[in-house]
């Protein structure tokens, strides 16, 4: 079985948490972020060939001059560990 990586952006912005562009079943499915973005986050899921699935989280953007992230983040929670 080859290594199969799947990912999910989240993006937060002062509505909270929305999806962003994802890769599914080898698929990318591209969507425009939010404009009124604070902080962005890639969740990814990959399995290798042992079968092992190997979850993380990496921030990936942050706007420059955002004060308000750690209220973001109190209001909203941390970013979303779904796909």
């Amino acid at each position: 079985m080859a290594t199969r990586l799947q990912w999910t952006e989240w993006h937060l912005s002062p509505r909270g948490w929305e999806r962003g562009s994802t890769r599914s079943q080898g698929k990318n499915n591209w969507v425009d972020d939010p404009e009124d973005r604070i902080i962005s986050f890639v969740r990814k899921e990959d399995e290798s060939a042992a079968s092992a699935v190997a979850h993380s989280t990496e921030e990936t953007w942050r706007y420059p001059s955002a004060r308000n992230i750690d209220e973001l983040l109190q209001k909203h929670g941390k970013c979303p560990g779904t796909l």
